[in-house]
């Protein structure tokens, strides 16, 4: 049976009881366990009395164990009679155990944390502001142009010096003896910089050989390589002519349908691009304008537990030496503000949704797993079943869809305005710079 015993605010604390039924099982299991592993001398494995193992192990020891299969069956429990029903929608970490009784019947405490309740200030006529982008299109095309000429090019055997621009086929080995087999590699020659390849290559010719080098930045190790210059080729880029529109692709006739073809491109990139930095921007403005109604306990908790959780990918380490330069309380603040934010934009997002009616279909979900896995190939078939079996995934798109439908809500009475990129970073800089002075102030 379970109950609510207790509750403060968005923590609930949940009673599981349990007949003696599941105190018994958990009793054999841990005795089971124990005479399997233990050797005493005069028995077999799995044979040994209770007795004994109690003098052995100690009978204060052996309750713990039962404790713990005790909680393990009431943490099943918990999945099934309340994370899968649709209150369990609203918990936003694992529960935690609390206490253990084993009396006529066992029971059992959790500790829930609810996503806390929010307070949203008006998001009416909201500012939000985003680097220009459409200015940039004739210079994207520019690009693009050179960047399919660059592709077209046609490479010329050459007999001279090697310059930049040039293309060189090389054969190198590796002098350490690491790895004596003999490789071929291309390359494009850029500007010669003091410890680069680049430097050796330019002013020598096909034939030439020289040793080489080179310093890992990961490591500081350093490999030495022969290098041999196989072939020399000289880069020819195409005429921006109708001949090489058609090389591109021979569905464009002239290369004014081809420059037509990429600007259509940089419409649909650009345009796809300008609404996701307005949904990361008035989302963000969200979390200004949201208060939390949250125990200090659950952002401890949640700390905790995002610490726990790096430190078994093993990035914690890396990020604290990496970001933080080993100062802990400075790791530790910027995942407390990072878990406050999170808190916040989910609440307030949840909160919006709710009051607007605003919900994600299967379809929908469906449709945006199709285009997310289109480079996979992967059969319409297969993808259902994915999302069947793969609850995070699922949940995952459904949060990013429902996120993406406020954004478009709140976007509707949002003033946008466009900036030149270098007036946003001098604003960045000052917003930064005064959240610095207002740390240093409350410290």
């Amino acid at each position: 049976m379970l109950e609510v015993v207790e509750e403060n605010k968005n923590v609930k604390i949940l009673k599981i009881s349990m007949p003696h039924e599941v105190i018994d099982k958990a009793r054999d299991e841990v005795y089971e366990e124990i005479s399997k592993d233990i050797k005493i001398k005069g028995f077999r494995p799995g044979m040994a009395p209770r007795n004994l193992i109690n003098s052995i192990i100690g009978i204060d020891k052996i309750n713990e164990m039962i404790k713990e299969h005790v909680a393990d069956e009431a943490y099943e429990e918990i999945i099934e009679e309340y994370l899968k029903t649709p209150q369990g929608e609203d918990v936003i970490l694992p529960p935690r155990l609390k206490s253990v009784e084993l009396g006529g019947n066992a029971e059992v405490t959790f500790e829930i944390h609810l996503f806390p309740k929010v307070e949203i200030e008006s998001m009416d006529n909201v500012e939000i502001t985003i680097p220009k982008l459409h200015d940039d299109k004739d210079k994207m095309l520019n690009d693009s142009l050179e960047d399919l000429r660059k592709e077209k090019s046609i490479l010329i055997p050459k007999d001279g010096n090697i310059e930049i621009g040039d293309q060189v086929e090389i054969e190198y080995q590796d002098l350490t003896g690491k790895d004596p087999e003999k490789k071929e590699l291309e390359l494009k020659v850029a500007k010669p910089e003091e410890g680069n390849i680049f430097s050796y290559l330019v002013g020598k010719k096909a034939g030439d050989e020289f040793d080489f080098s080179t310093v890992a930045e990961n490591t500081g190790n350093t490999t030495k390589l022969h290098v041999k210059i196989l072939k020399v080729y000289s880069v020819k880029l195409p005429d921006l002519d109708d001949n090489f529109a058609k090389m591109v692709d021979d569905k464009y006739e002239t290369l004014e349908d081809l420059k037509n073809g990429l600007r259509s491109q940089i419409d649909k990139v650009v345009d796809g691009f300008t609404d996701s930095l307005k949904t990361d921007e008035v989302l963000n403005e969200l979390v200004k304008k949201t208060k939390l109604d949250v125990l200090d306990s659950t952002i401890d908790y949640f700390i905790d537990y995002v610490i726990e959780k790096k430190k078994e990918d093993k990035t914690y380490d890396k990020e604290l030496k990496e970001k933080f330069k080993g100062d802990e309380k400075a790791f530790k603040d910027s995942i407390r503000n990072d878990v406050i934010n999170y808190m916040k934009l989910e609440g307030a997002i949840k909160l919006i949704a709710k009051e607007r009616s605003l919900d994600v279909s299967d379809e929908e979900i469906f449709e945006e797993a199709r285009e997310t896995y289109e480079k996979s190939k992967i059969s319409d078939e297969r993808l259902k079943v994915m999302l069947k079996k793969d609850s995070d995934l699922y949940q995952s798109i459904k949060r990013d869809l429902i996120s993406h439908k406020v954004a478009k809500e709140l976007l509707k009475n949002a003033i946008v305005k466009e900036s030149d990129v270098d007036e946003i970073s001098e604003d960045a800089e000052e917003i930064e710079e005064e959240n610095e002075k207002e740390s240093e102030g409350s410290n």
